[in-house]
């Protein structure tokens, strides 16, 4: 085998570990997240809160090209949800909470306050759509139960 065809295999390997790095980091991000959400969150931040209806966290910048042209047209396609635009350099605190290190990156938030999904990186409307829905179940189902 030639020594081209060596470097482009380690290359690969090296790539294809690099990519199963970042997938476990994101995947223990968003369940930190989830697990550990704190009540003070919904009390120290205007942009989080209690609300009628699950509603969306969208986290961009000023300079994040996929934010304008997938995400943002992604959201208009959700209809009538709220969805707090925050700027995740102004709101460094509130993003860091998040673990947001990617934008675009989206938090499907309960009613009351408590987030459901993170989405790191670019979030399509059906994905989104899907989450608000089983956020809204989760809500009807709890409501039941009390």
């Amino acid at each position: 085998m030639s020594a081209q065809l060596w470097a482009l295999a380690v290359a690969g390997i090296v790539v294809l570990a690099a990519a199963c790095l970042e997938a476990l980091r994101s995947r223990r991000a968003r369940r930190l997240v989830l697990a550990t959400a704190p009540p003070a969150l919904r009390s120290t931040s205007p942009q989080v809160g209690r609300s009628e209806e699950p509603y969306i966290l969208y986290f961009t910048g000023n300079s994040c090209s996929v934010c304008r042209t997938h995400q943002e047209p992604a959201l208009a396609r959700l209809g009538d949800v709220r969805v707090d635009k925050v700027d995740a350099v102004a709101e460094r605190t509130l993003a860091d909470r998040f673990h947001v290190y990617t934008l675009p990156t989206t938090v499907v938030m309960a009613a009351d306050g408590q987030p459901l999904h993170v989405n790191y990186g670019y979030a399509p409307a059906p994905k989104l759509q899907r989450q608000l829905a089983e956020a809204r179940g989760t809500a009807l189902r709890s409501a039941a139960t009390a």
